[in-house]
């Protein structure tokens, strides 16, 4: 008898939330057919000026922006230069929609941002056999005749001046990729009495950021299994004589911290026309739990070659990995500040420019430790780029 009360009672409050669901579907969910607005979009339709009474232009129906980021990101607590910043490059799209209410206006709003910075320190290491002797080069256009070595990678011609001879060895400073996905809930309030409005929203977010710590060493044995010290020791010749090296390594020891975050926030837009230009400023306050992972990769390249010094052939290479998975929680909050200017180009079509801050207060994991889960995070900078019918 209970349960079937109690299915009796959960049929009902289906039937009622079904009954409320259609009766505010316009309300509650941010989905509509494209053409339920009747638009009269015109891209190069003069600008309208300010109307008569001094008051905003109240736009209805959908619109979009795009701007391109310039930012600065702060680095990990882990690297010496901890107070310097580093730059690059992101997108940012907006598409809403908002119509008239009985109250006030609503909408919704779909917002996505992308942002990557990669700050390395970079040495180019000369390989045991800095030159093959053995390779002749390309032959002249009428000569069928290849006197190139194989593999390609014991050539001396090989992609950019000697590419294959060298090693590229690279060191973190500051490389990160970040990802955002919000969806909003937005209203808008009636004018202000100095011919301003006001949006305030709520919504979801996620955020996905991953920062990437990586330290590679290069490394040469000689037939007994030496190690050569290198800059800044000094070998002592007595002892060590770098011709005699017939075995090299390049030790590569990277993590990638990925900072998983799904929370919700609660912000506010204030927009002022002011001829053709019209000013707007954002605040959004947002909380976080974030989902850690830390993989470590290890690897060892390992290359034997048949002599030591110029002209020694690669006798076989060798490669080793190793990979850690570490996992772990935290909970972060954050400040995303925009401040823009628009003018209008034409009626529906504006350029805009502004600044963008994001500010990760505790909660992120970065560098090569579990334990550094929790640092902070700052990206600030300006952008630009042009929106439609806003």
């Amino acid at each position: 008898m209970l349960l079937k009360r109690f299915t009796s009672w959960l049929t009902g409050c289906f039937a009622v939330f079904a009954v409320a669901g259609i009766a505010q579907a316009q309300f509650v969910q941010p989905f509509i057919e494209p053409g339920y607005f009747d638009h009269d979009l015109q891209f190069f339709a003069p600008a309208s000026d300010i109307d008569t009474y001094g008051g905003p232009v109240i736009r209805e129906g959908w619109f979009g922006s795009y701007d391109r980021m310039y930012l600065r990101m702060s680095r990990p607590d882990d690297v010496d230069s901890k107070n310097r910043v580093d730059r690059g490059w992101g997108n940012r799209v907006d598409i809403g929609y908002i119509m008239s209410g009985v109250n006030q206006d609503h909408g919704w709003l779909f917002s996505h941002s992308t942002y990557s910075t990669a700050n390395w320190f970079e040495t180019f290491q000369e390989k045991i056999n800095r030159v093959n002797e053995d390779d002749e080069g390309r032959p002249p256009p009428d000569d069928d005749d290849d006197e190139r070595v194989n593999p390609v990678s014991d050539r001396n011609d090989y992609g950019p001046p000697d590419q294959a001879r060298f090693y590229r060895v690279r060191d973190s400073l500051n490389v990160g990729d970040f990802n955002s996905i919000e969806l909003n809930k937005l209203f808008r309030m009636p004018p202000l009495h100095h011919g301003g409005t006001l949006e305030p929203f709520f919504g979801f977010r996620y955020v996905k950021f991953t920062s990437t710590w990586q330290q590679q060493d290069y490394v040469r044995y000689n037939e007994d299994g030496l190690e050569f010290p290198f800059p800044p020791v000094i070998p002592n010749r007595t002892i060590f004589d770098l011709v005699d090296a017939e075995t090299e390594d390049l030790i590569t020891d990277r993590y990638l911290f990925t900072n998983d975050m799904i929370g919700g926030q609660l912000g506010i837009r204030w927009r002022h026309r002011v001829s053709r230009w019209n000013l707007s400023s954002e605040l959004r306050a947002i909380g976080f739990h974030n989902f850690q992972n830390l993989e470590r990769t290890f690897e060892i390249e390992r290359t034997y070659y048949d002599g030591g010094g110029m002209g020694s052939d690669v006798e076989g290479q060798v490669r080793a990995k190793e990979r850690q998975n570490f996992y772990t929680n935290s909970s972060s909050v954050a400040a995303d500040i925009r401040m823009q200017a628009a003018y209008e180009l034409t009626r529906d079509v504006s350029f805009q420019v502004g600044m963008q801050y994001l500010g990760f207060y505790r909660g992120i994991g970065r560098g090569r430790f579990l334990d550094y889960n929790s640092q902070d995070l700052h990206l600030v900078g300006v952008t630009f780029g042009v929106e439609v019918n806003r």
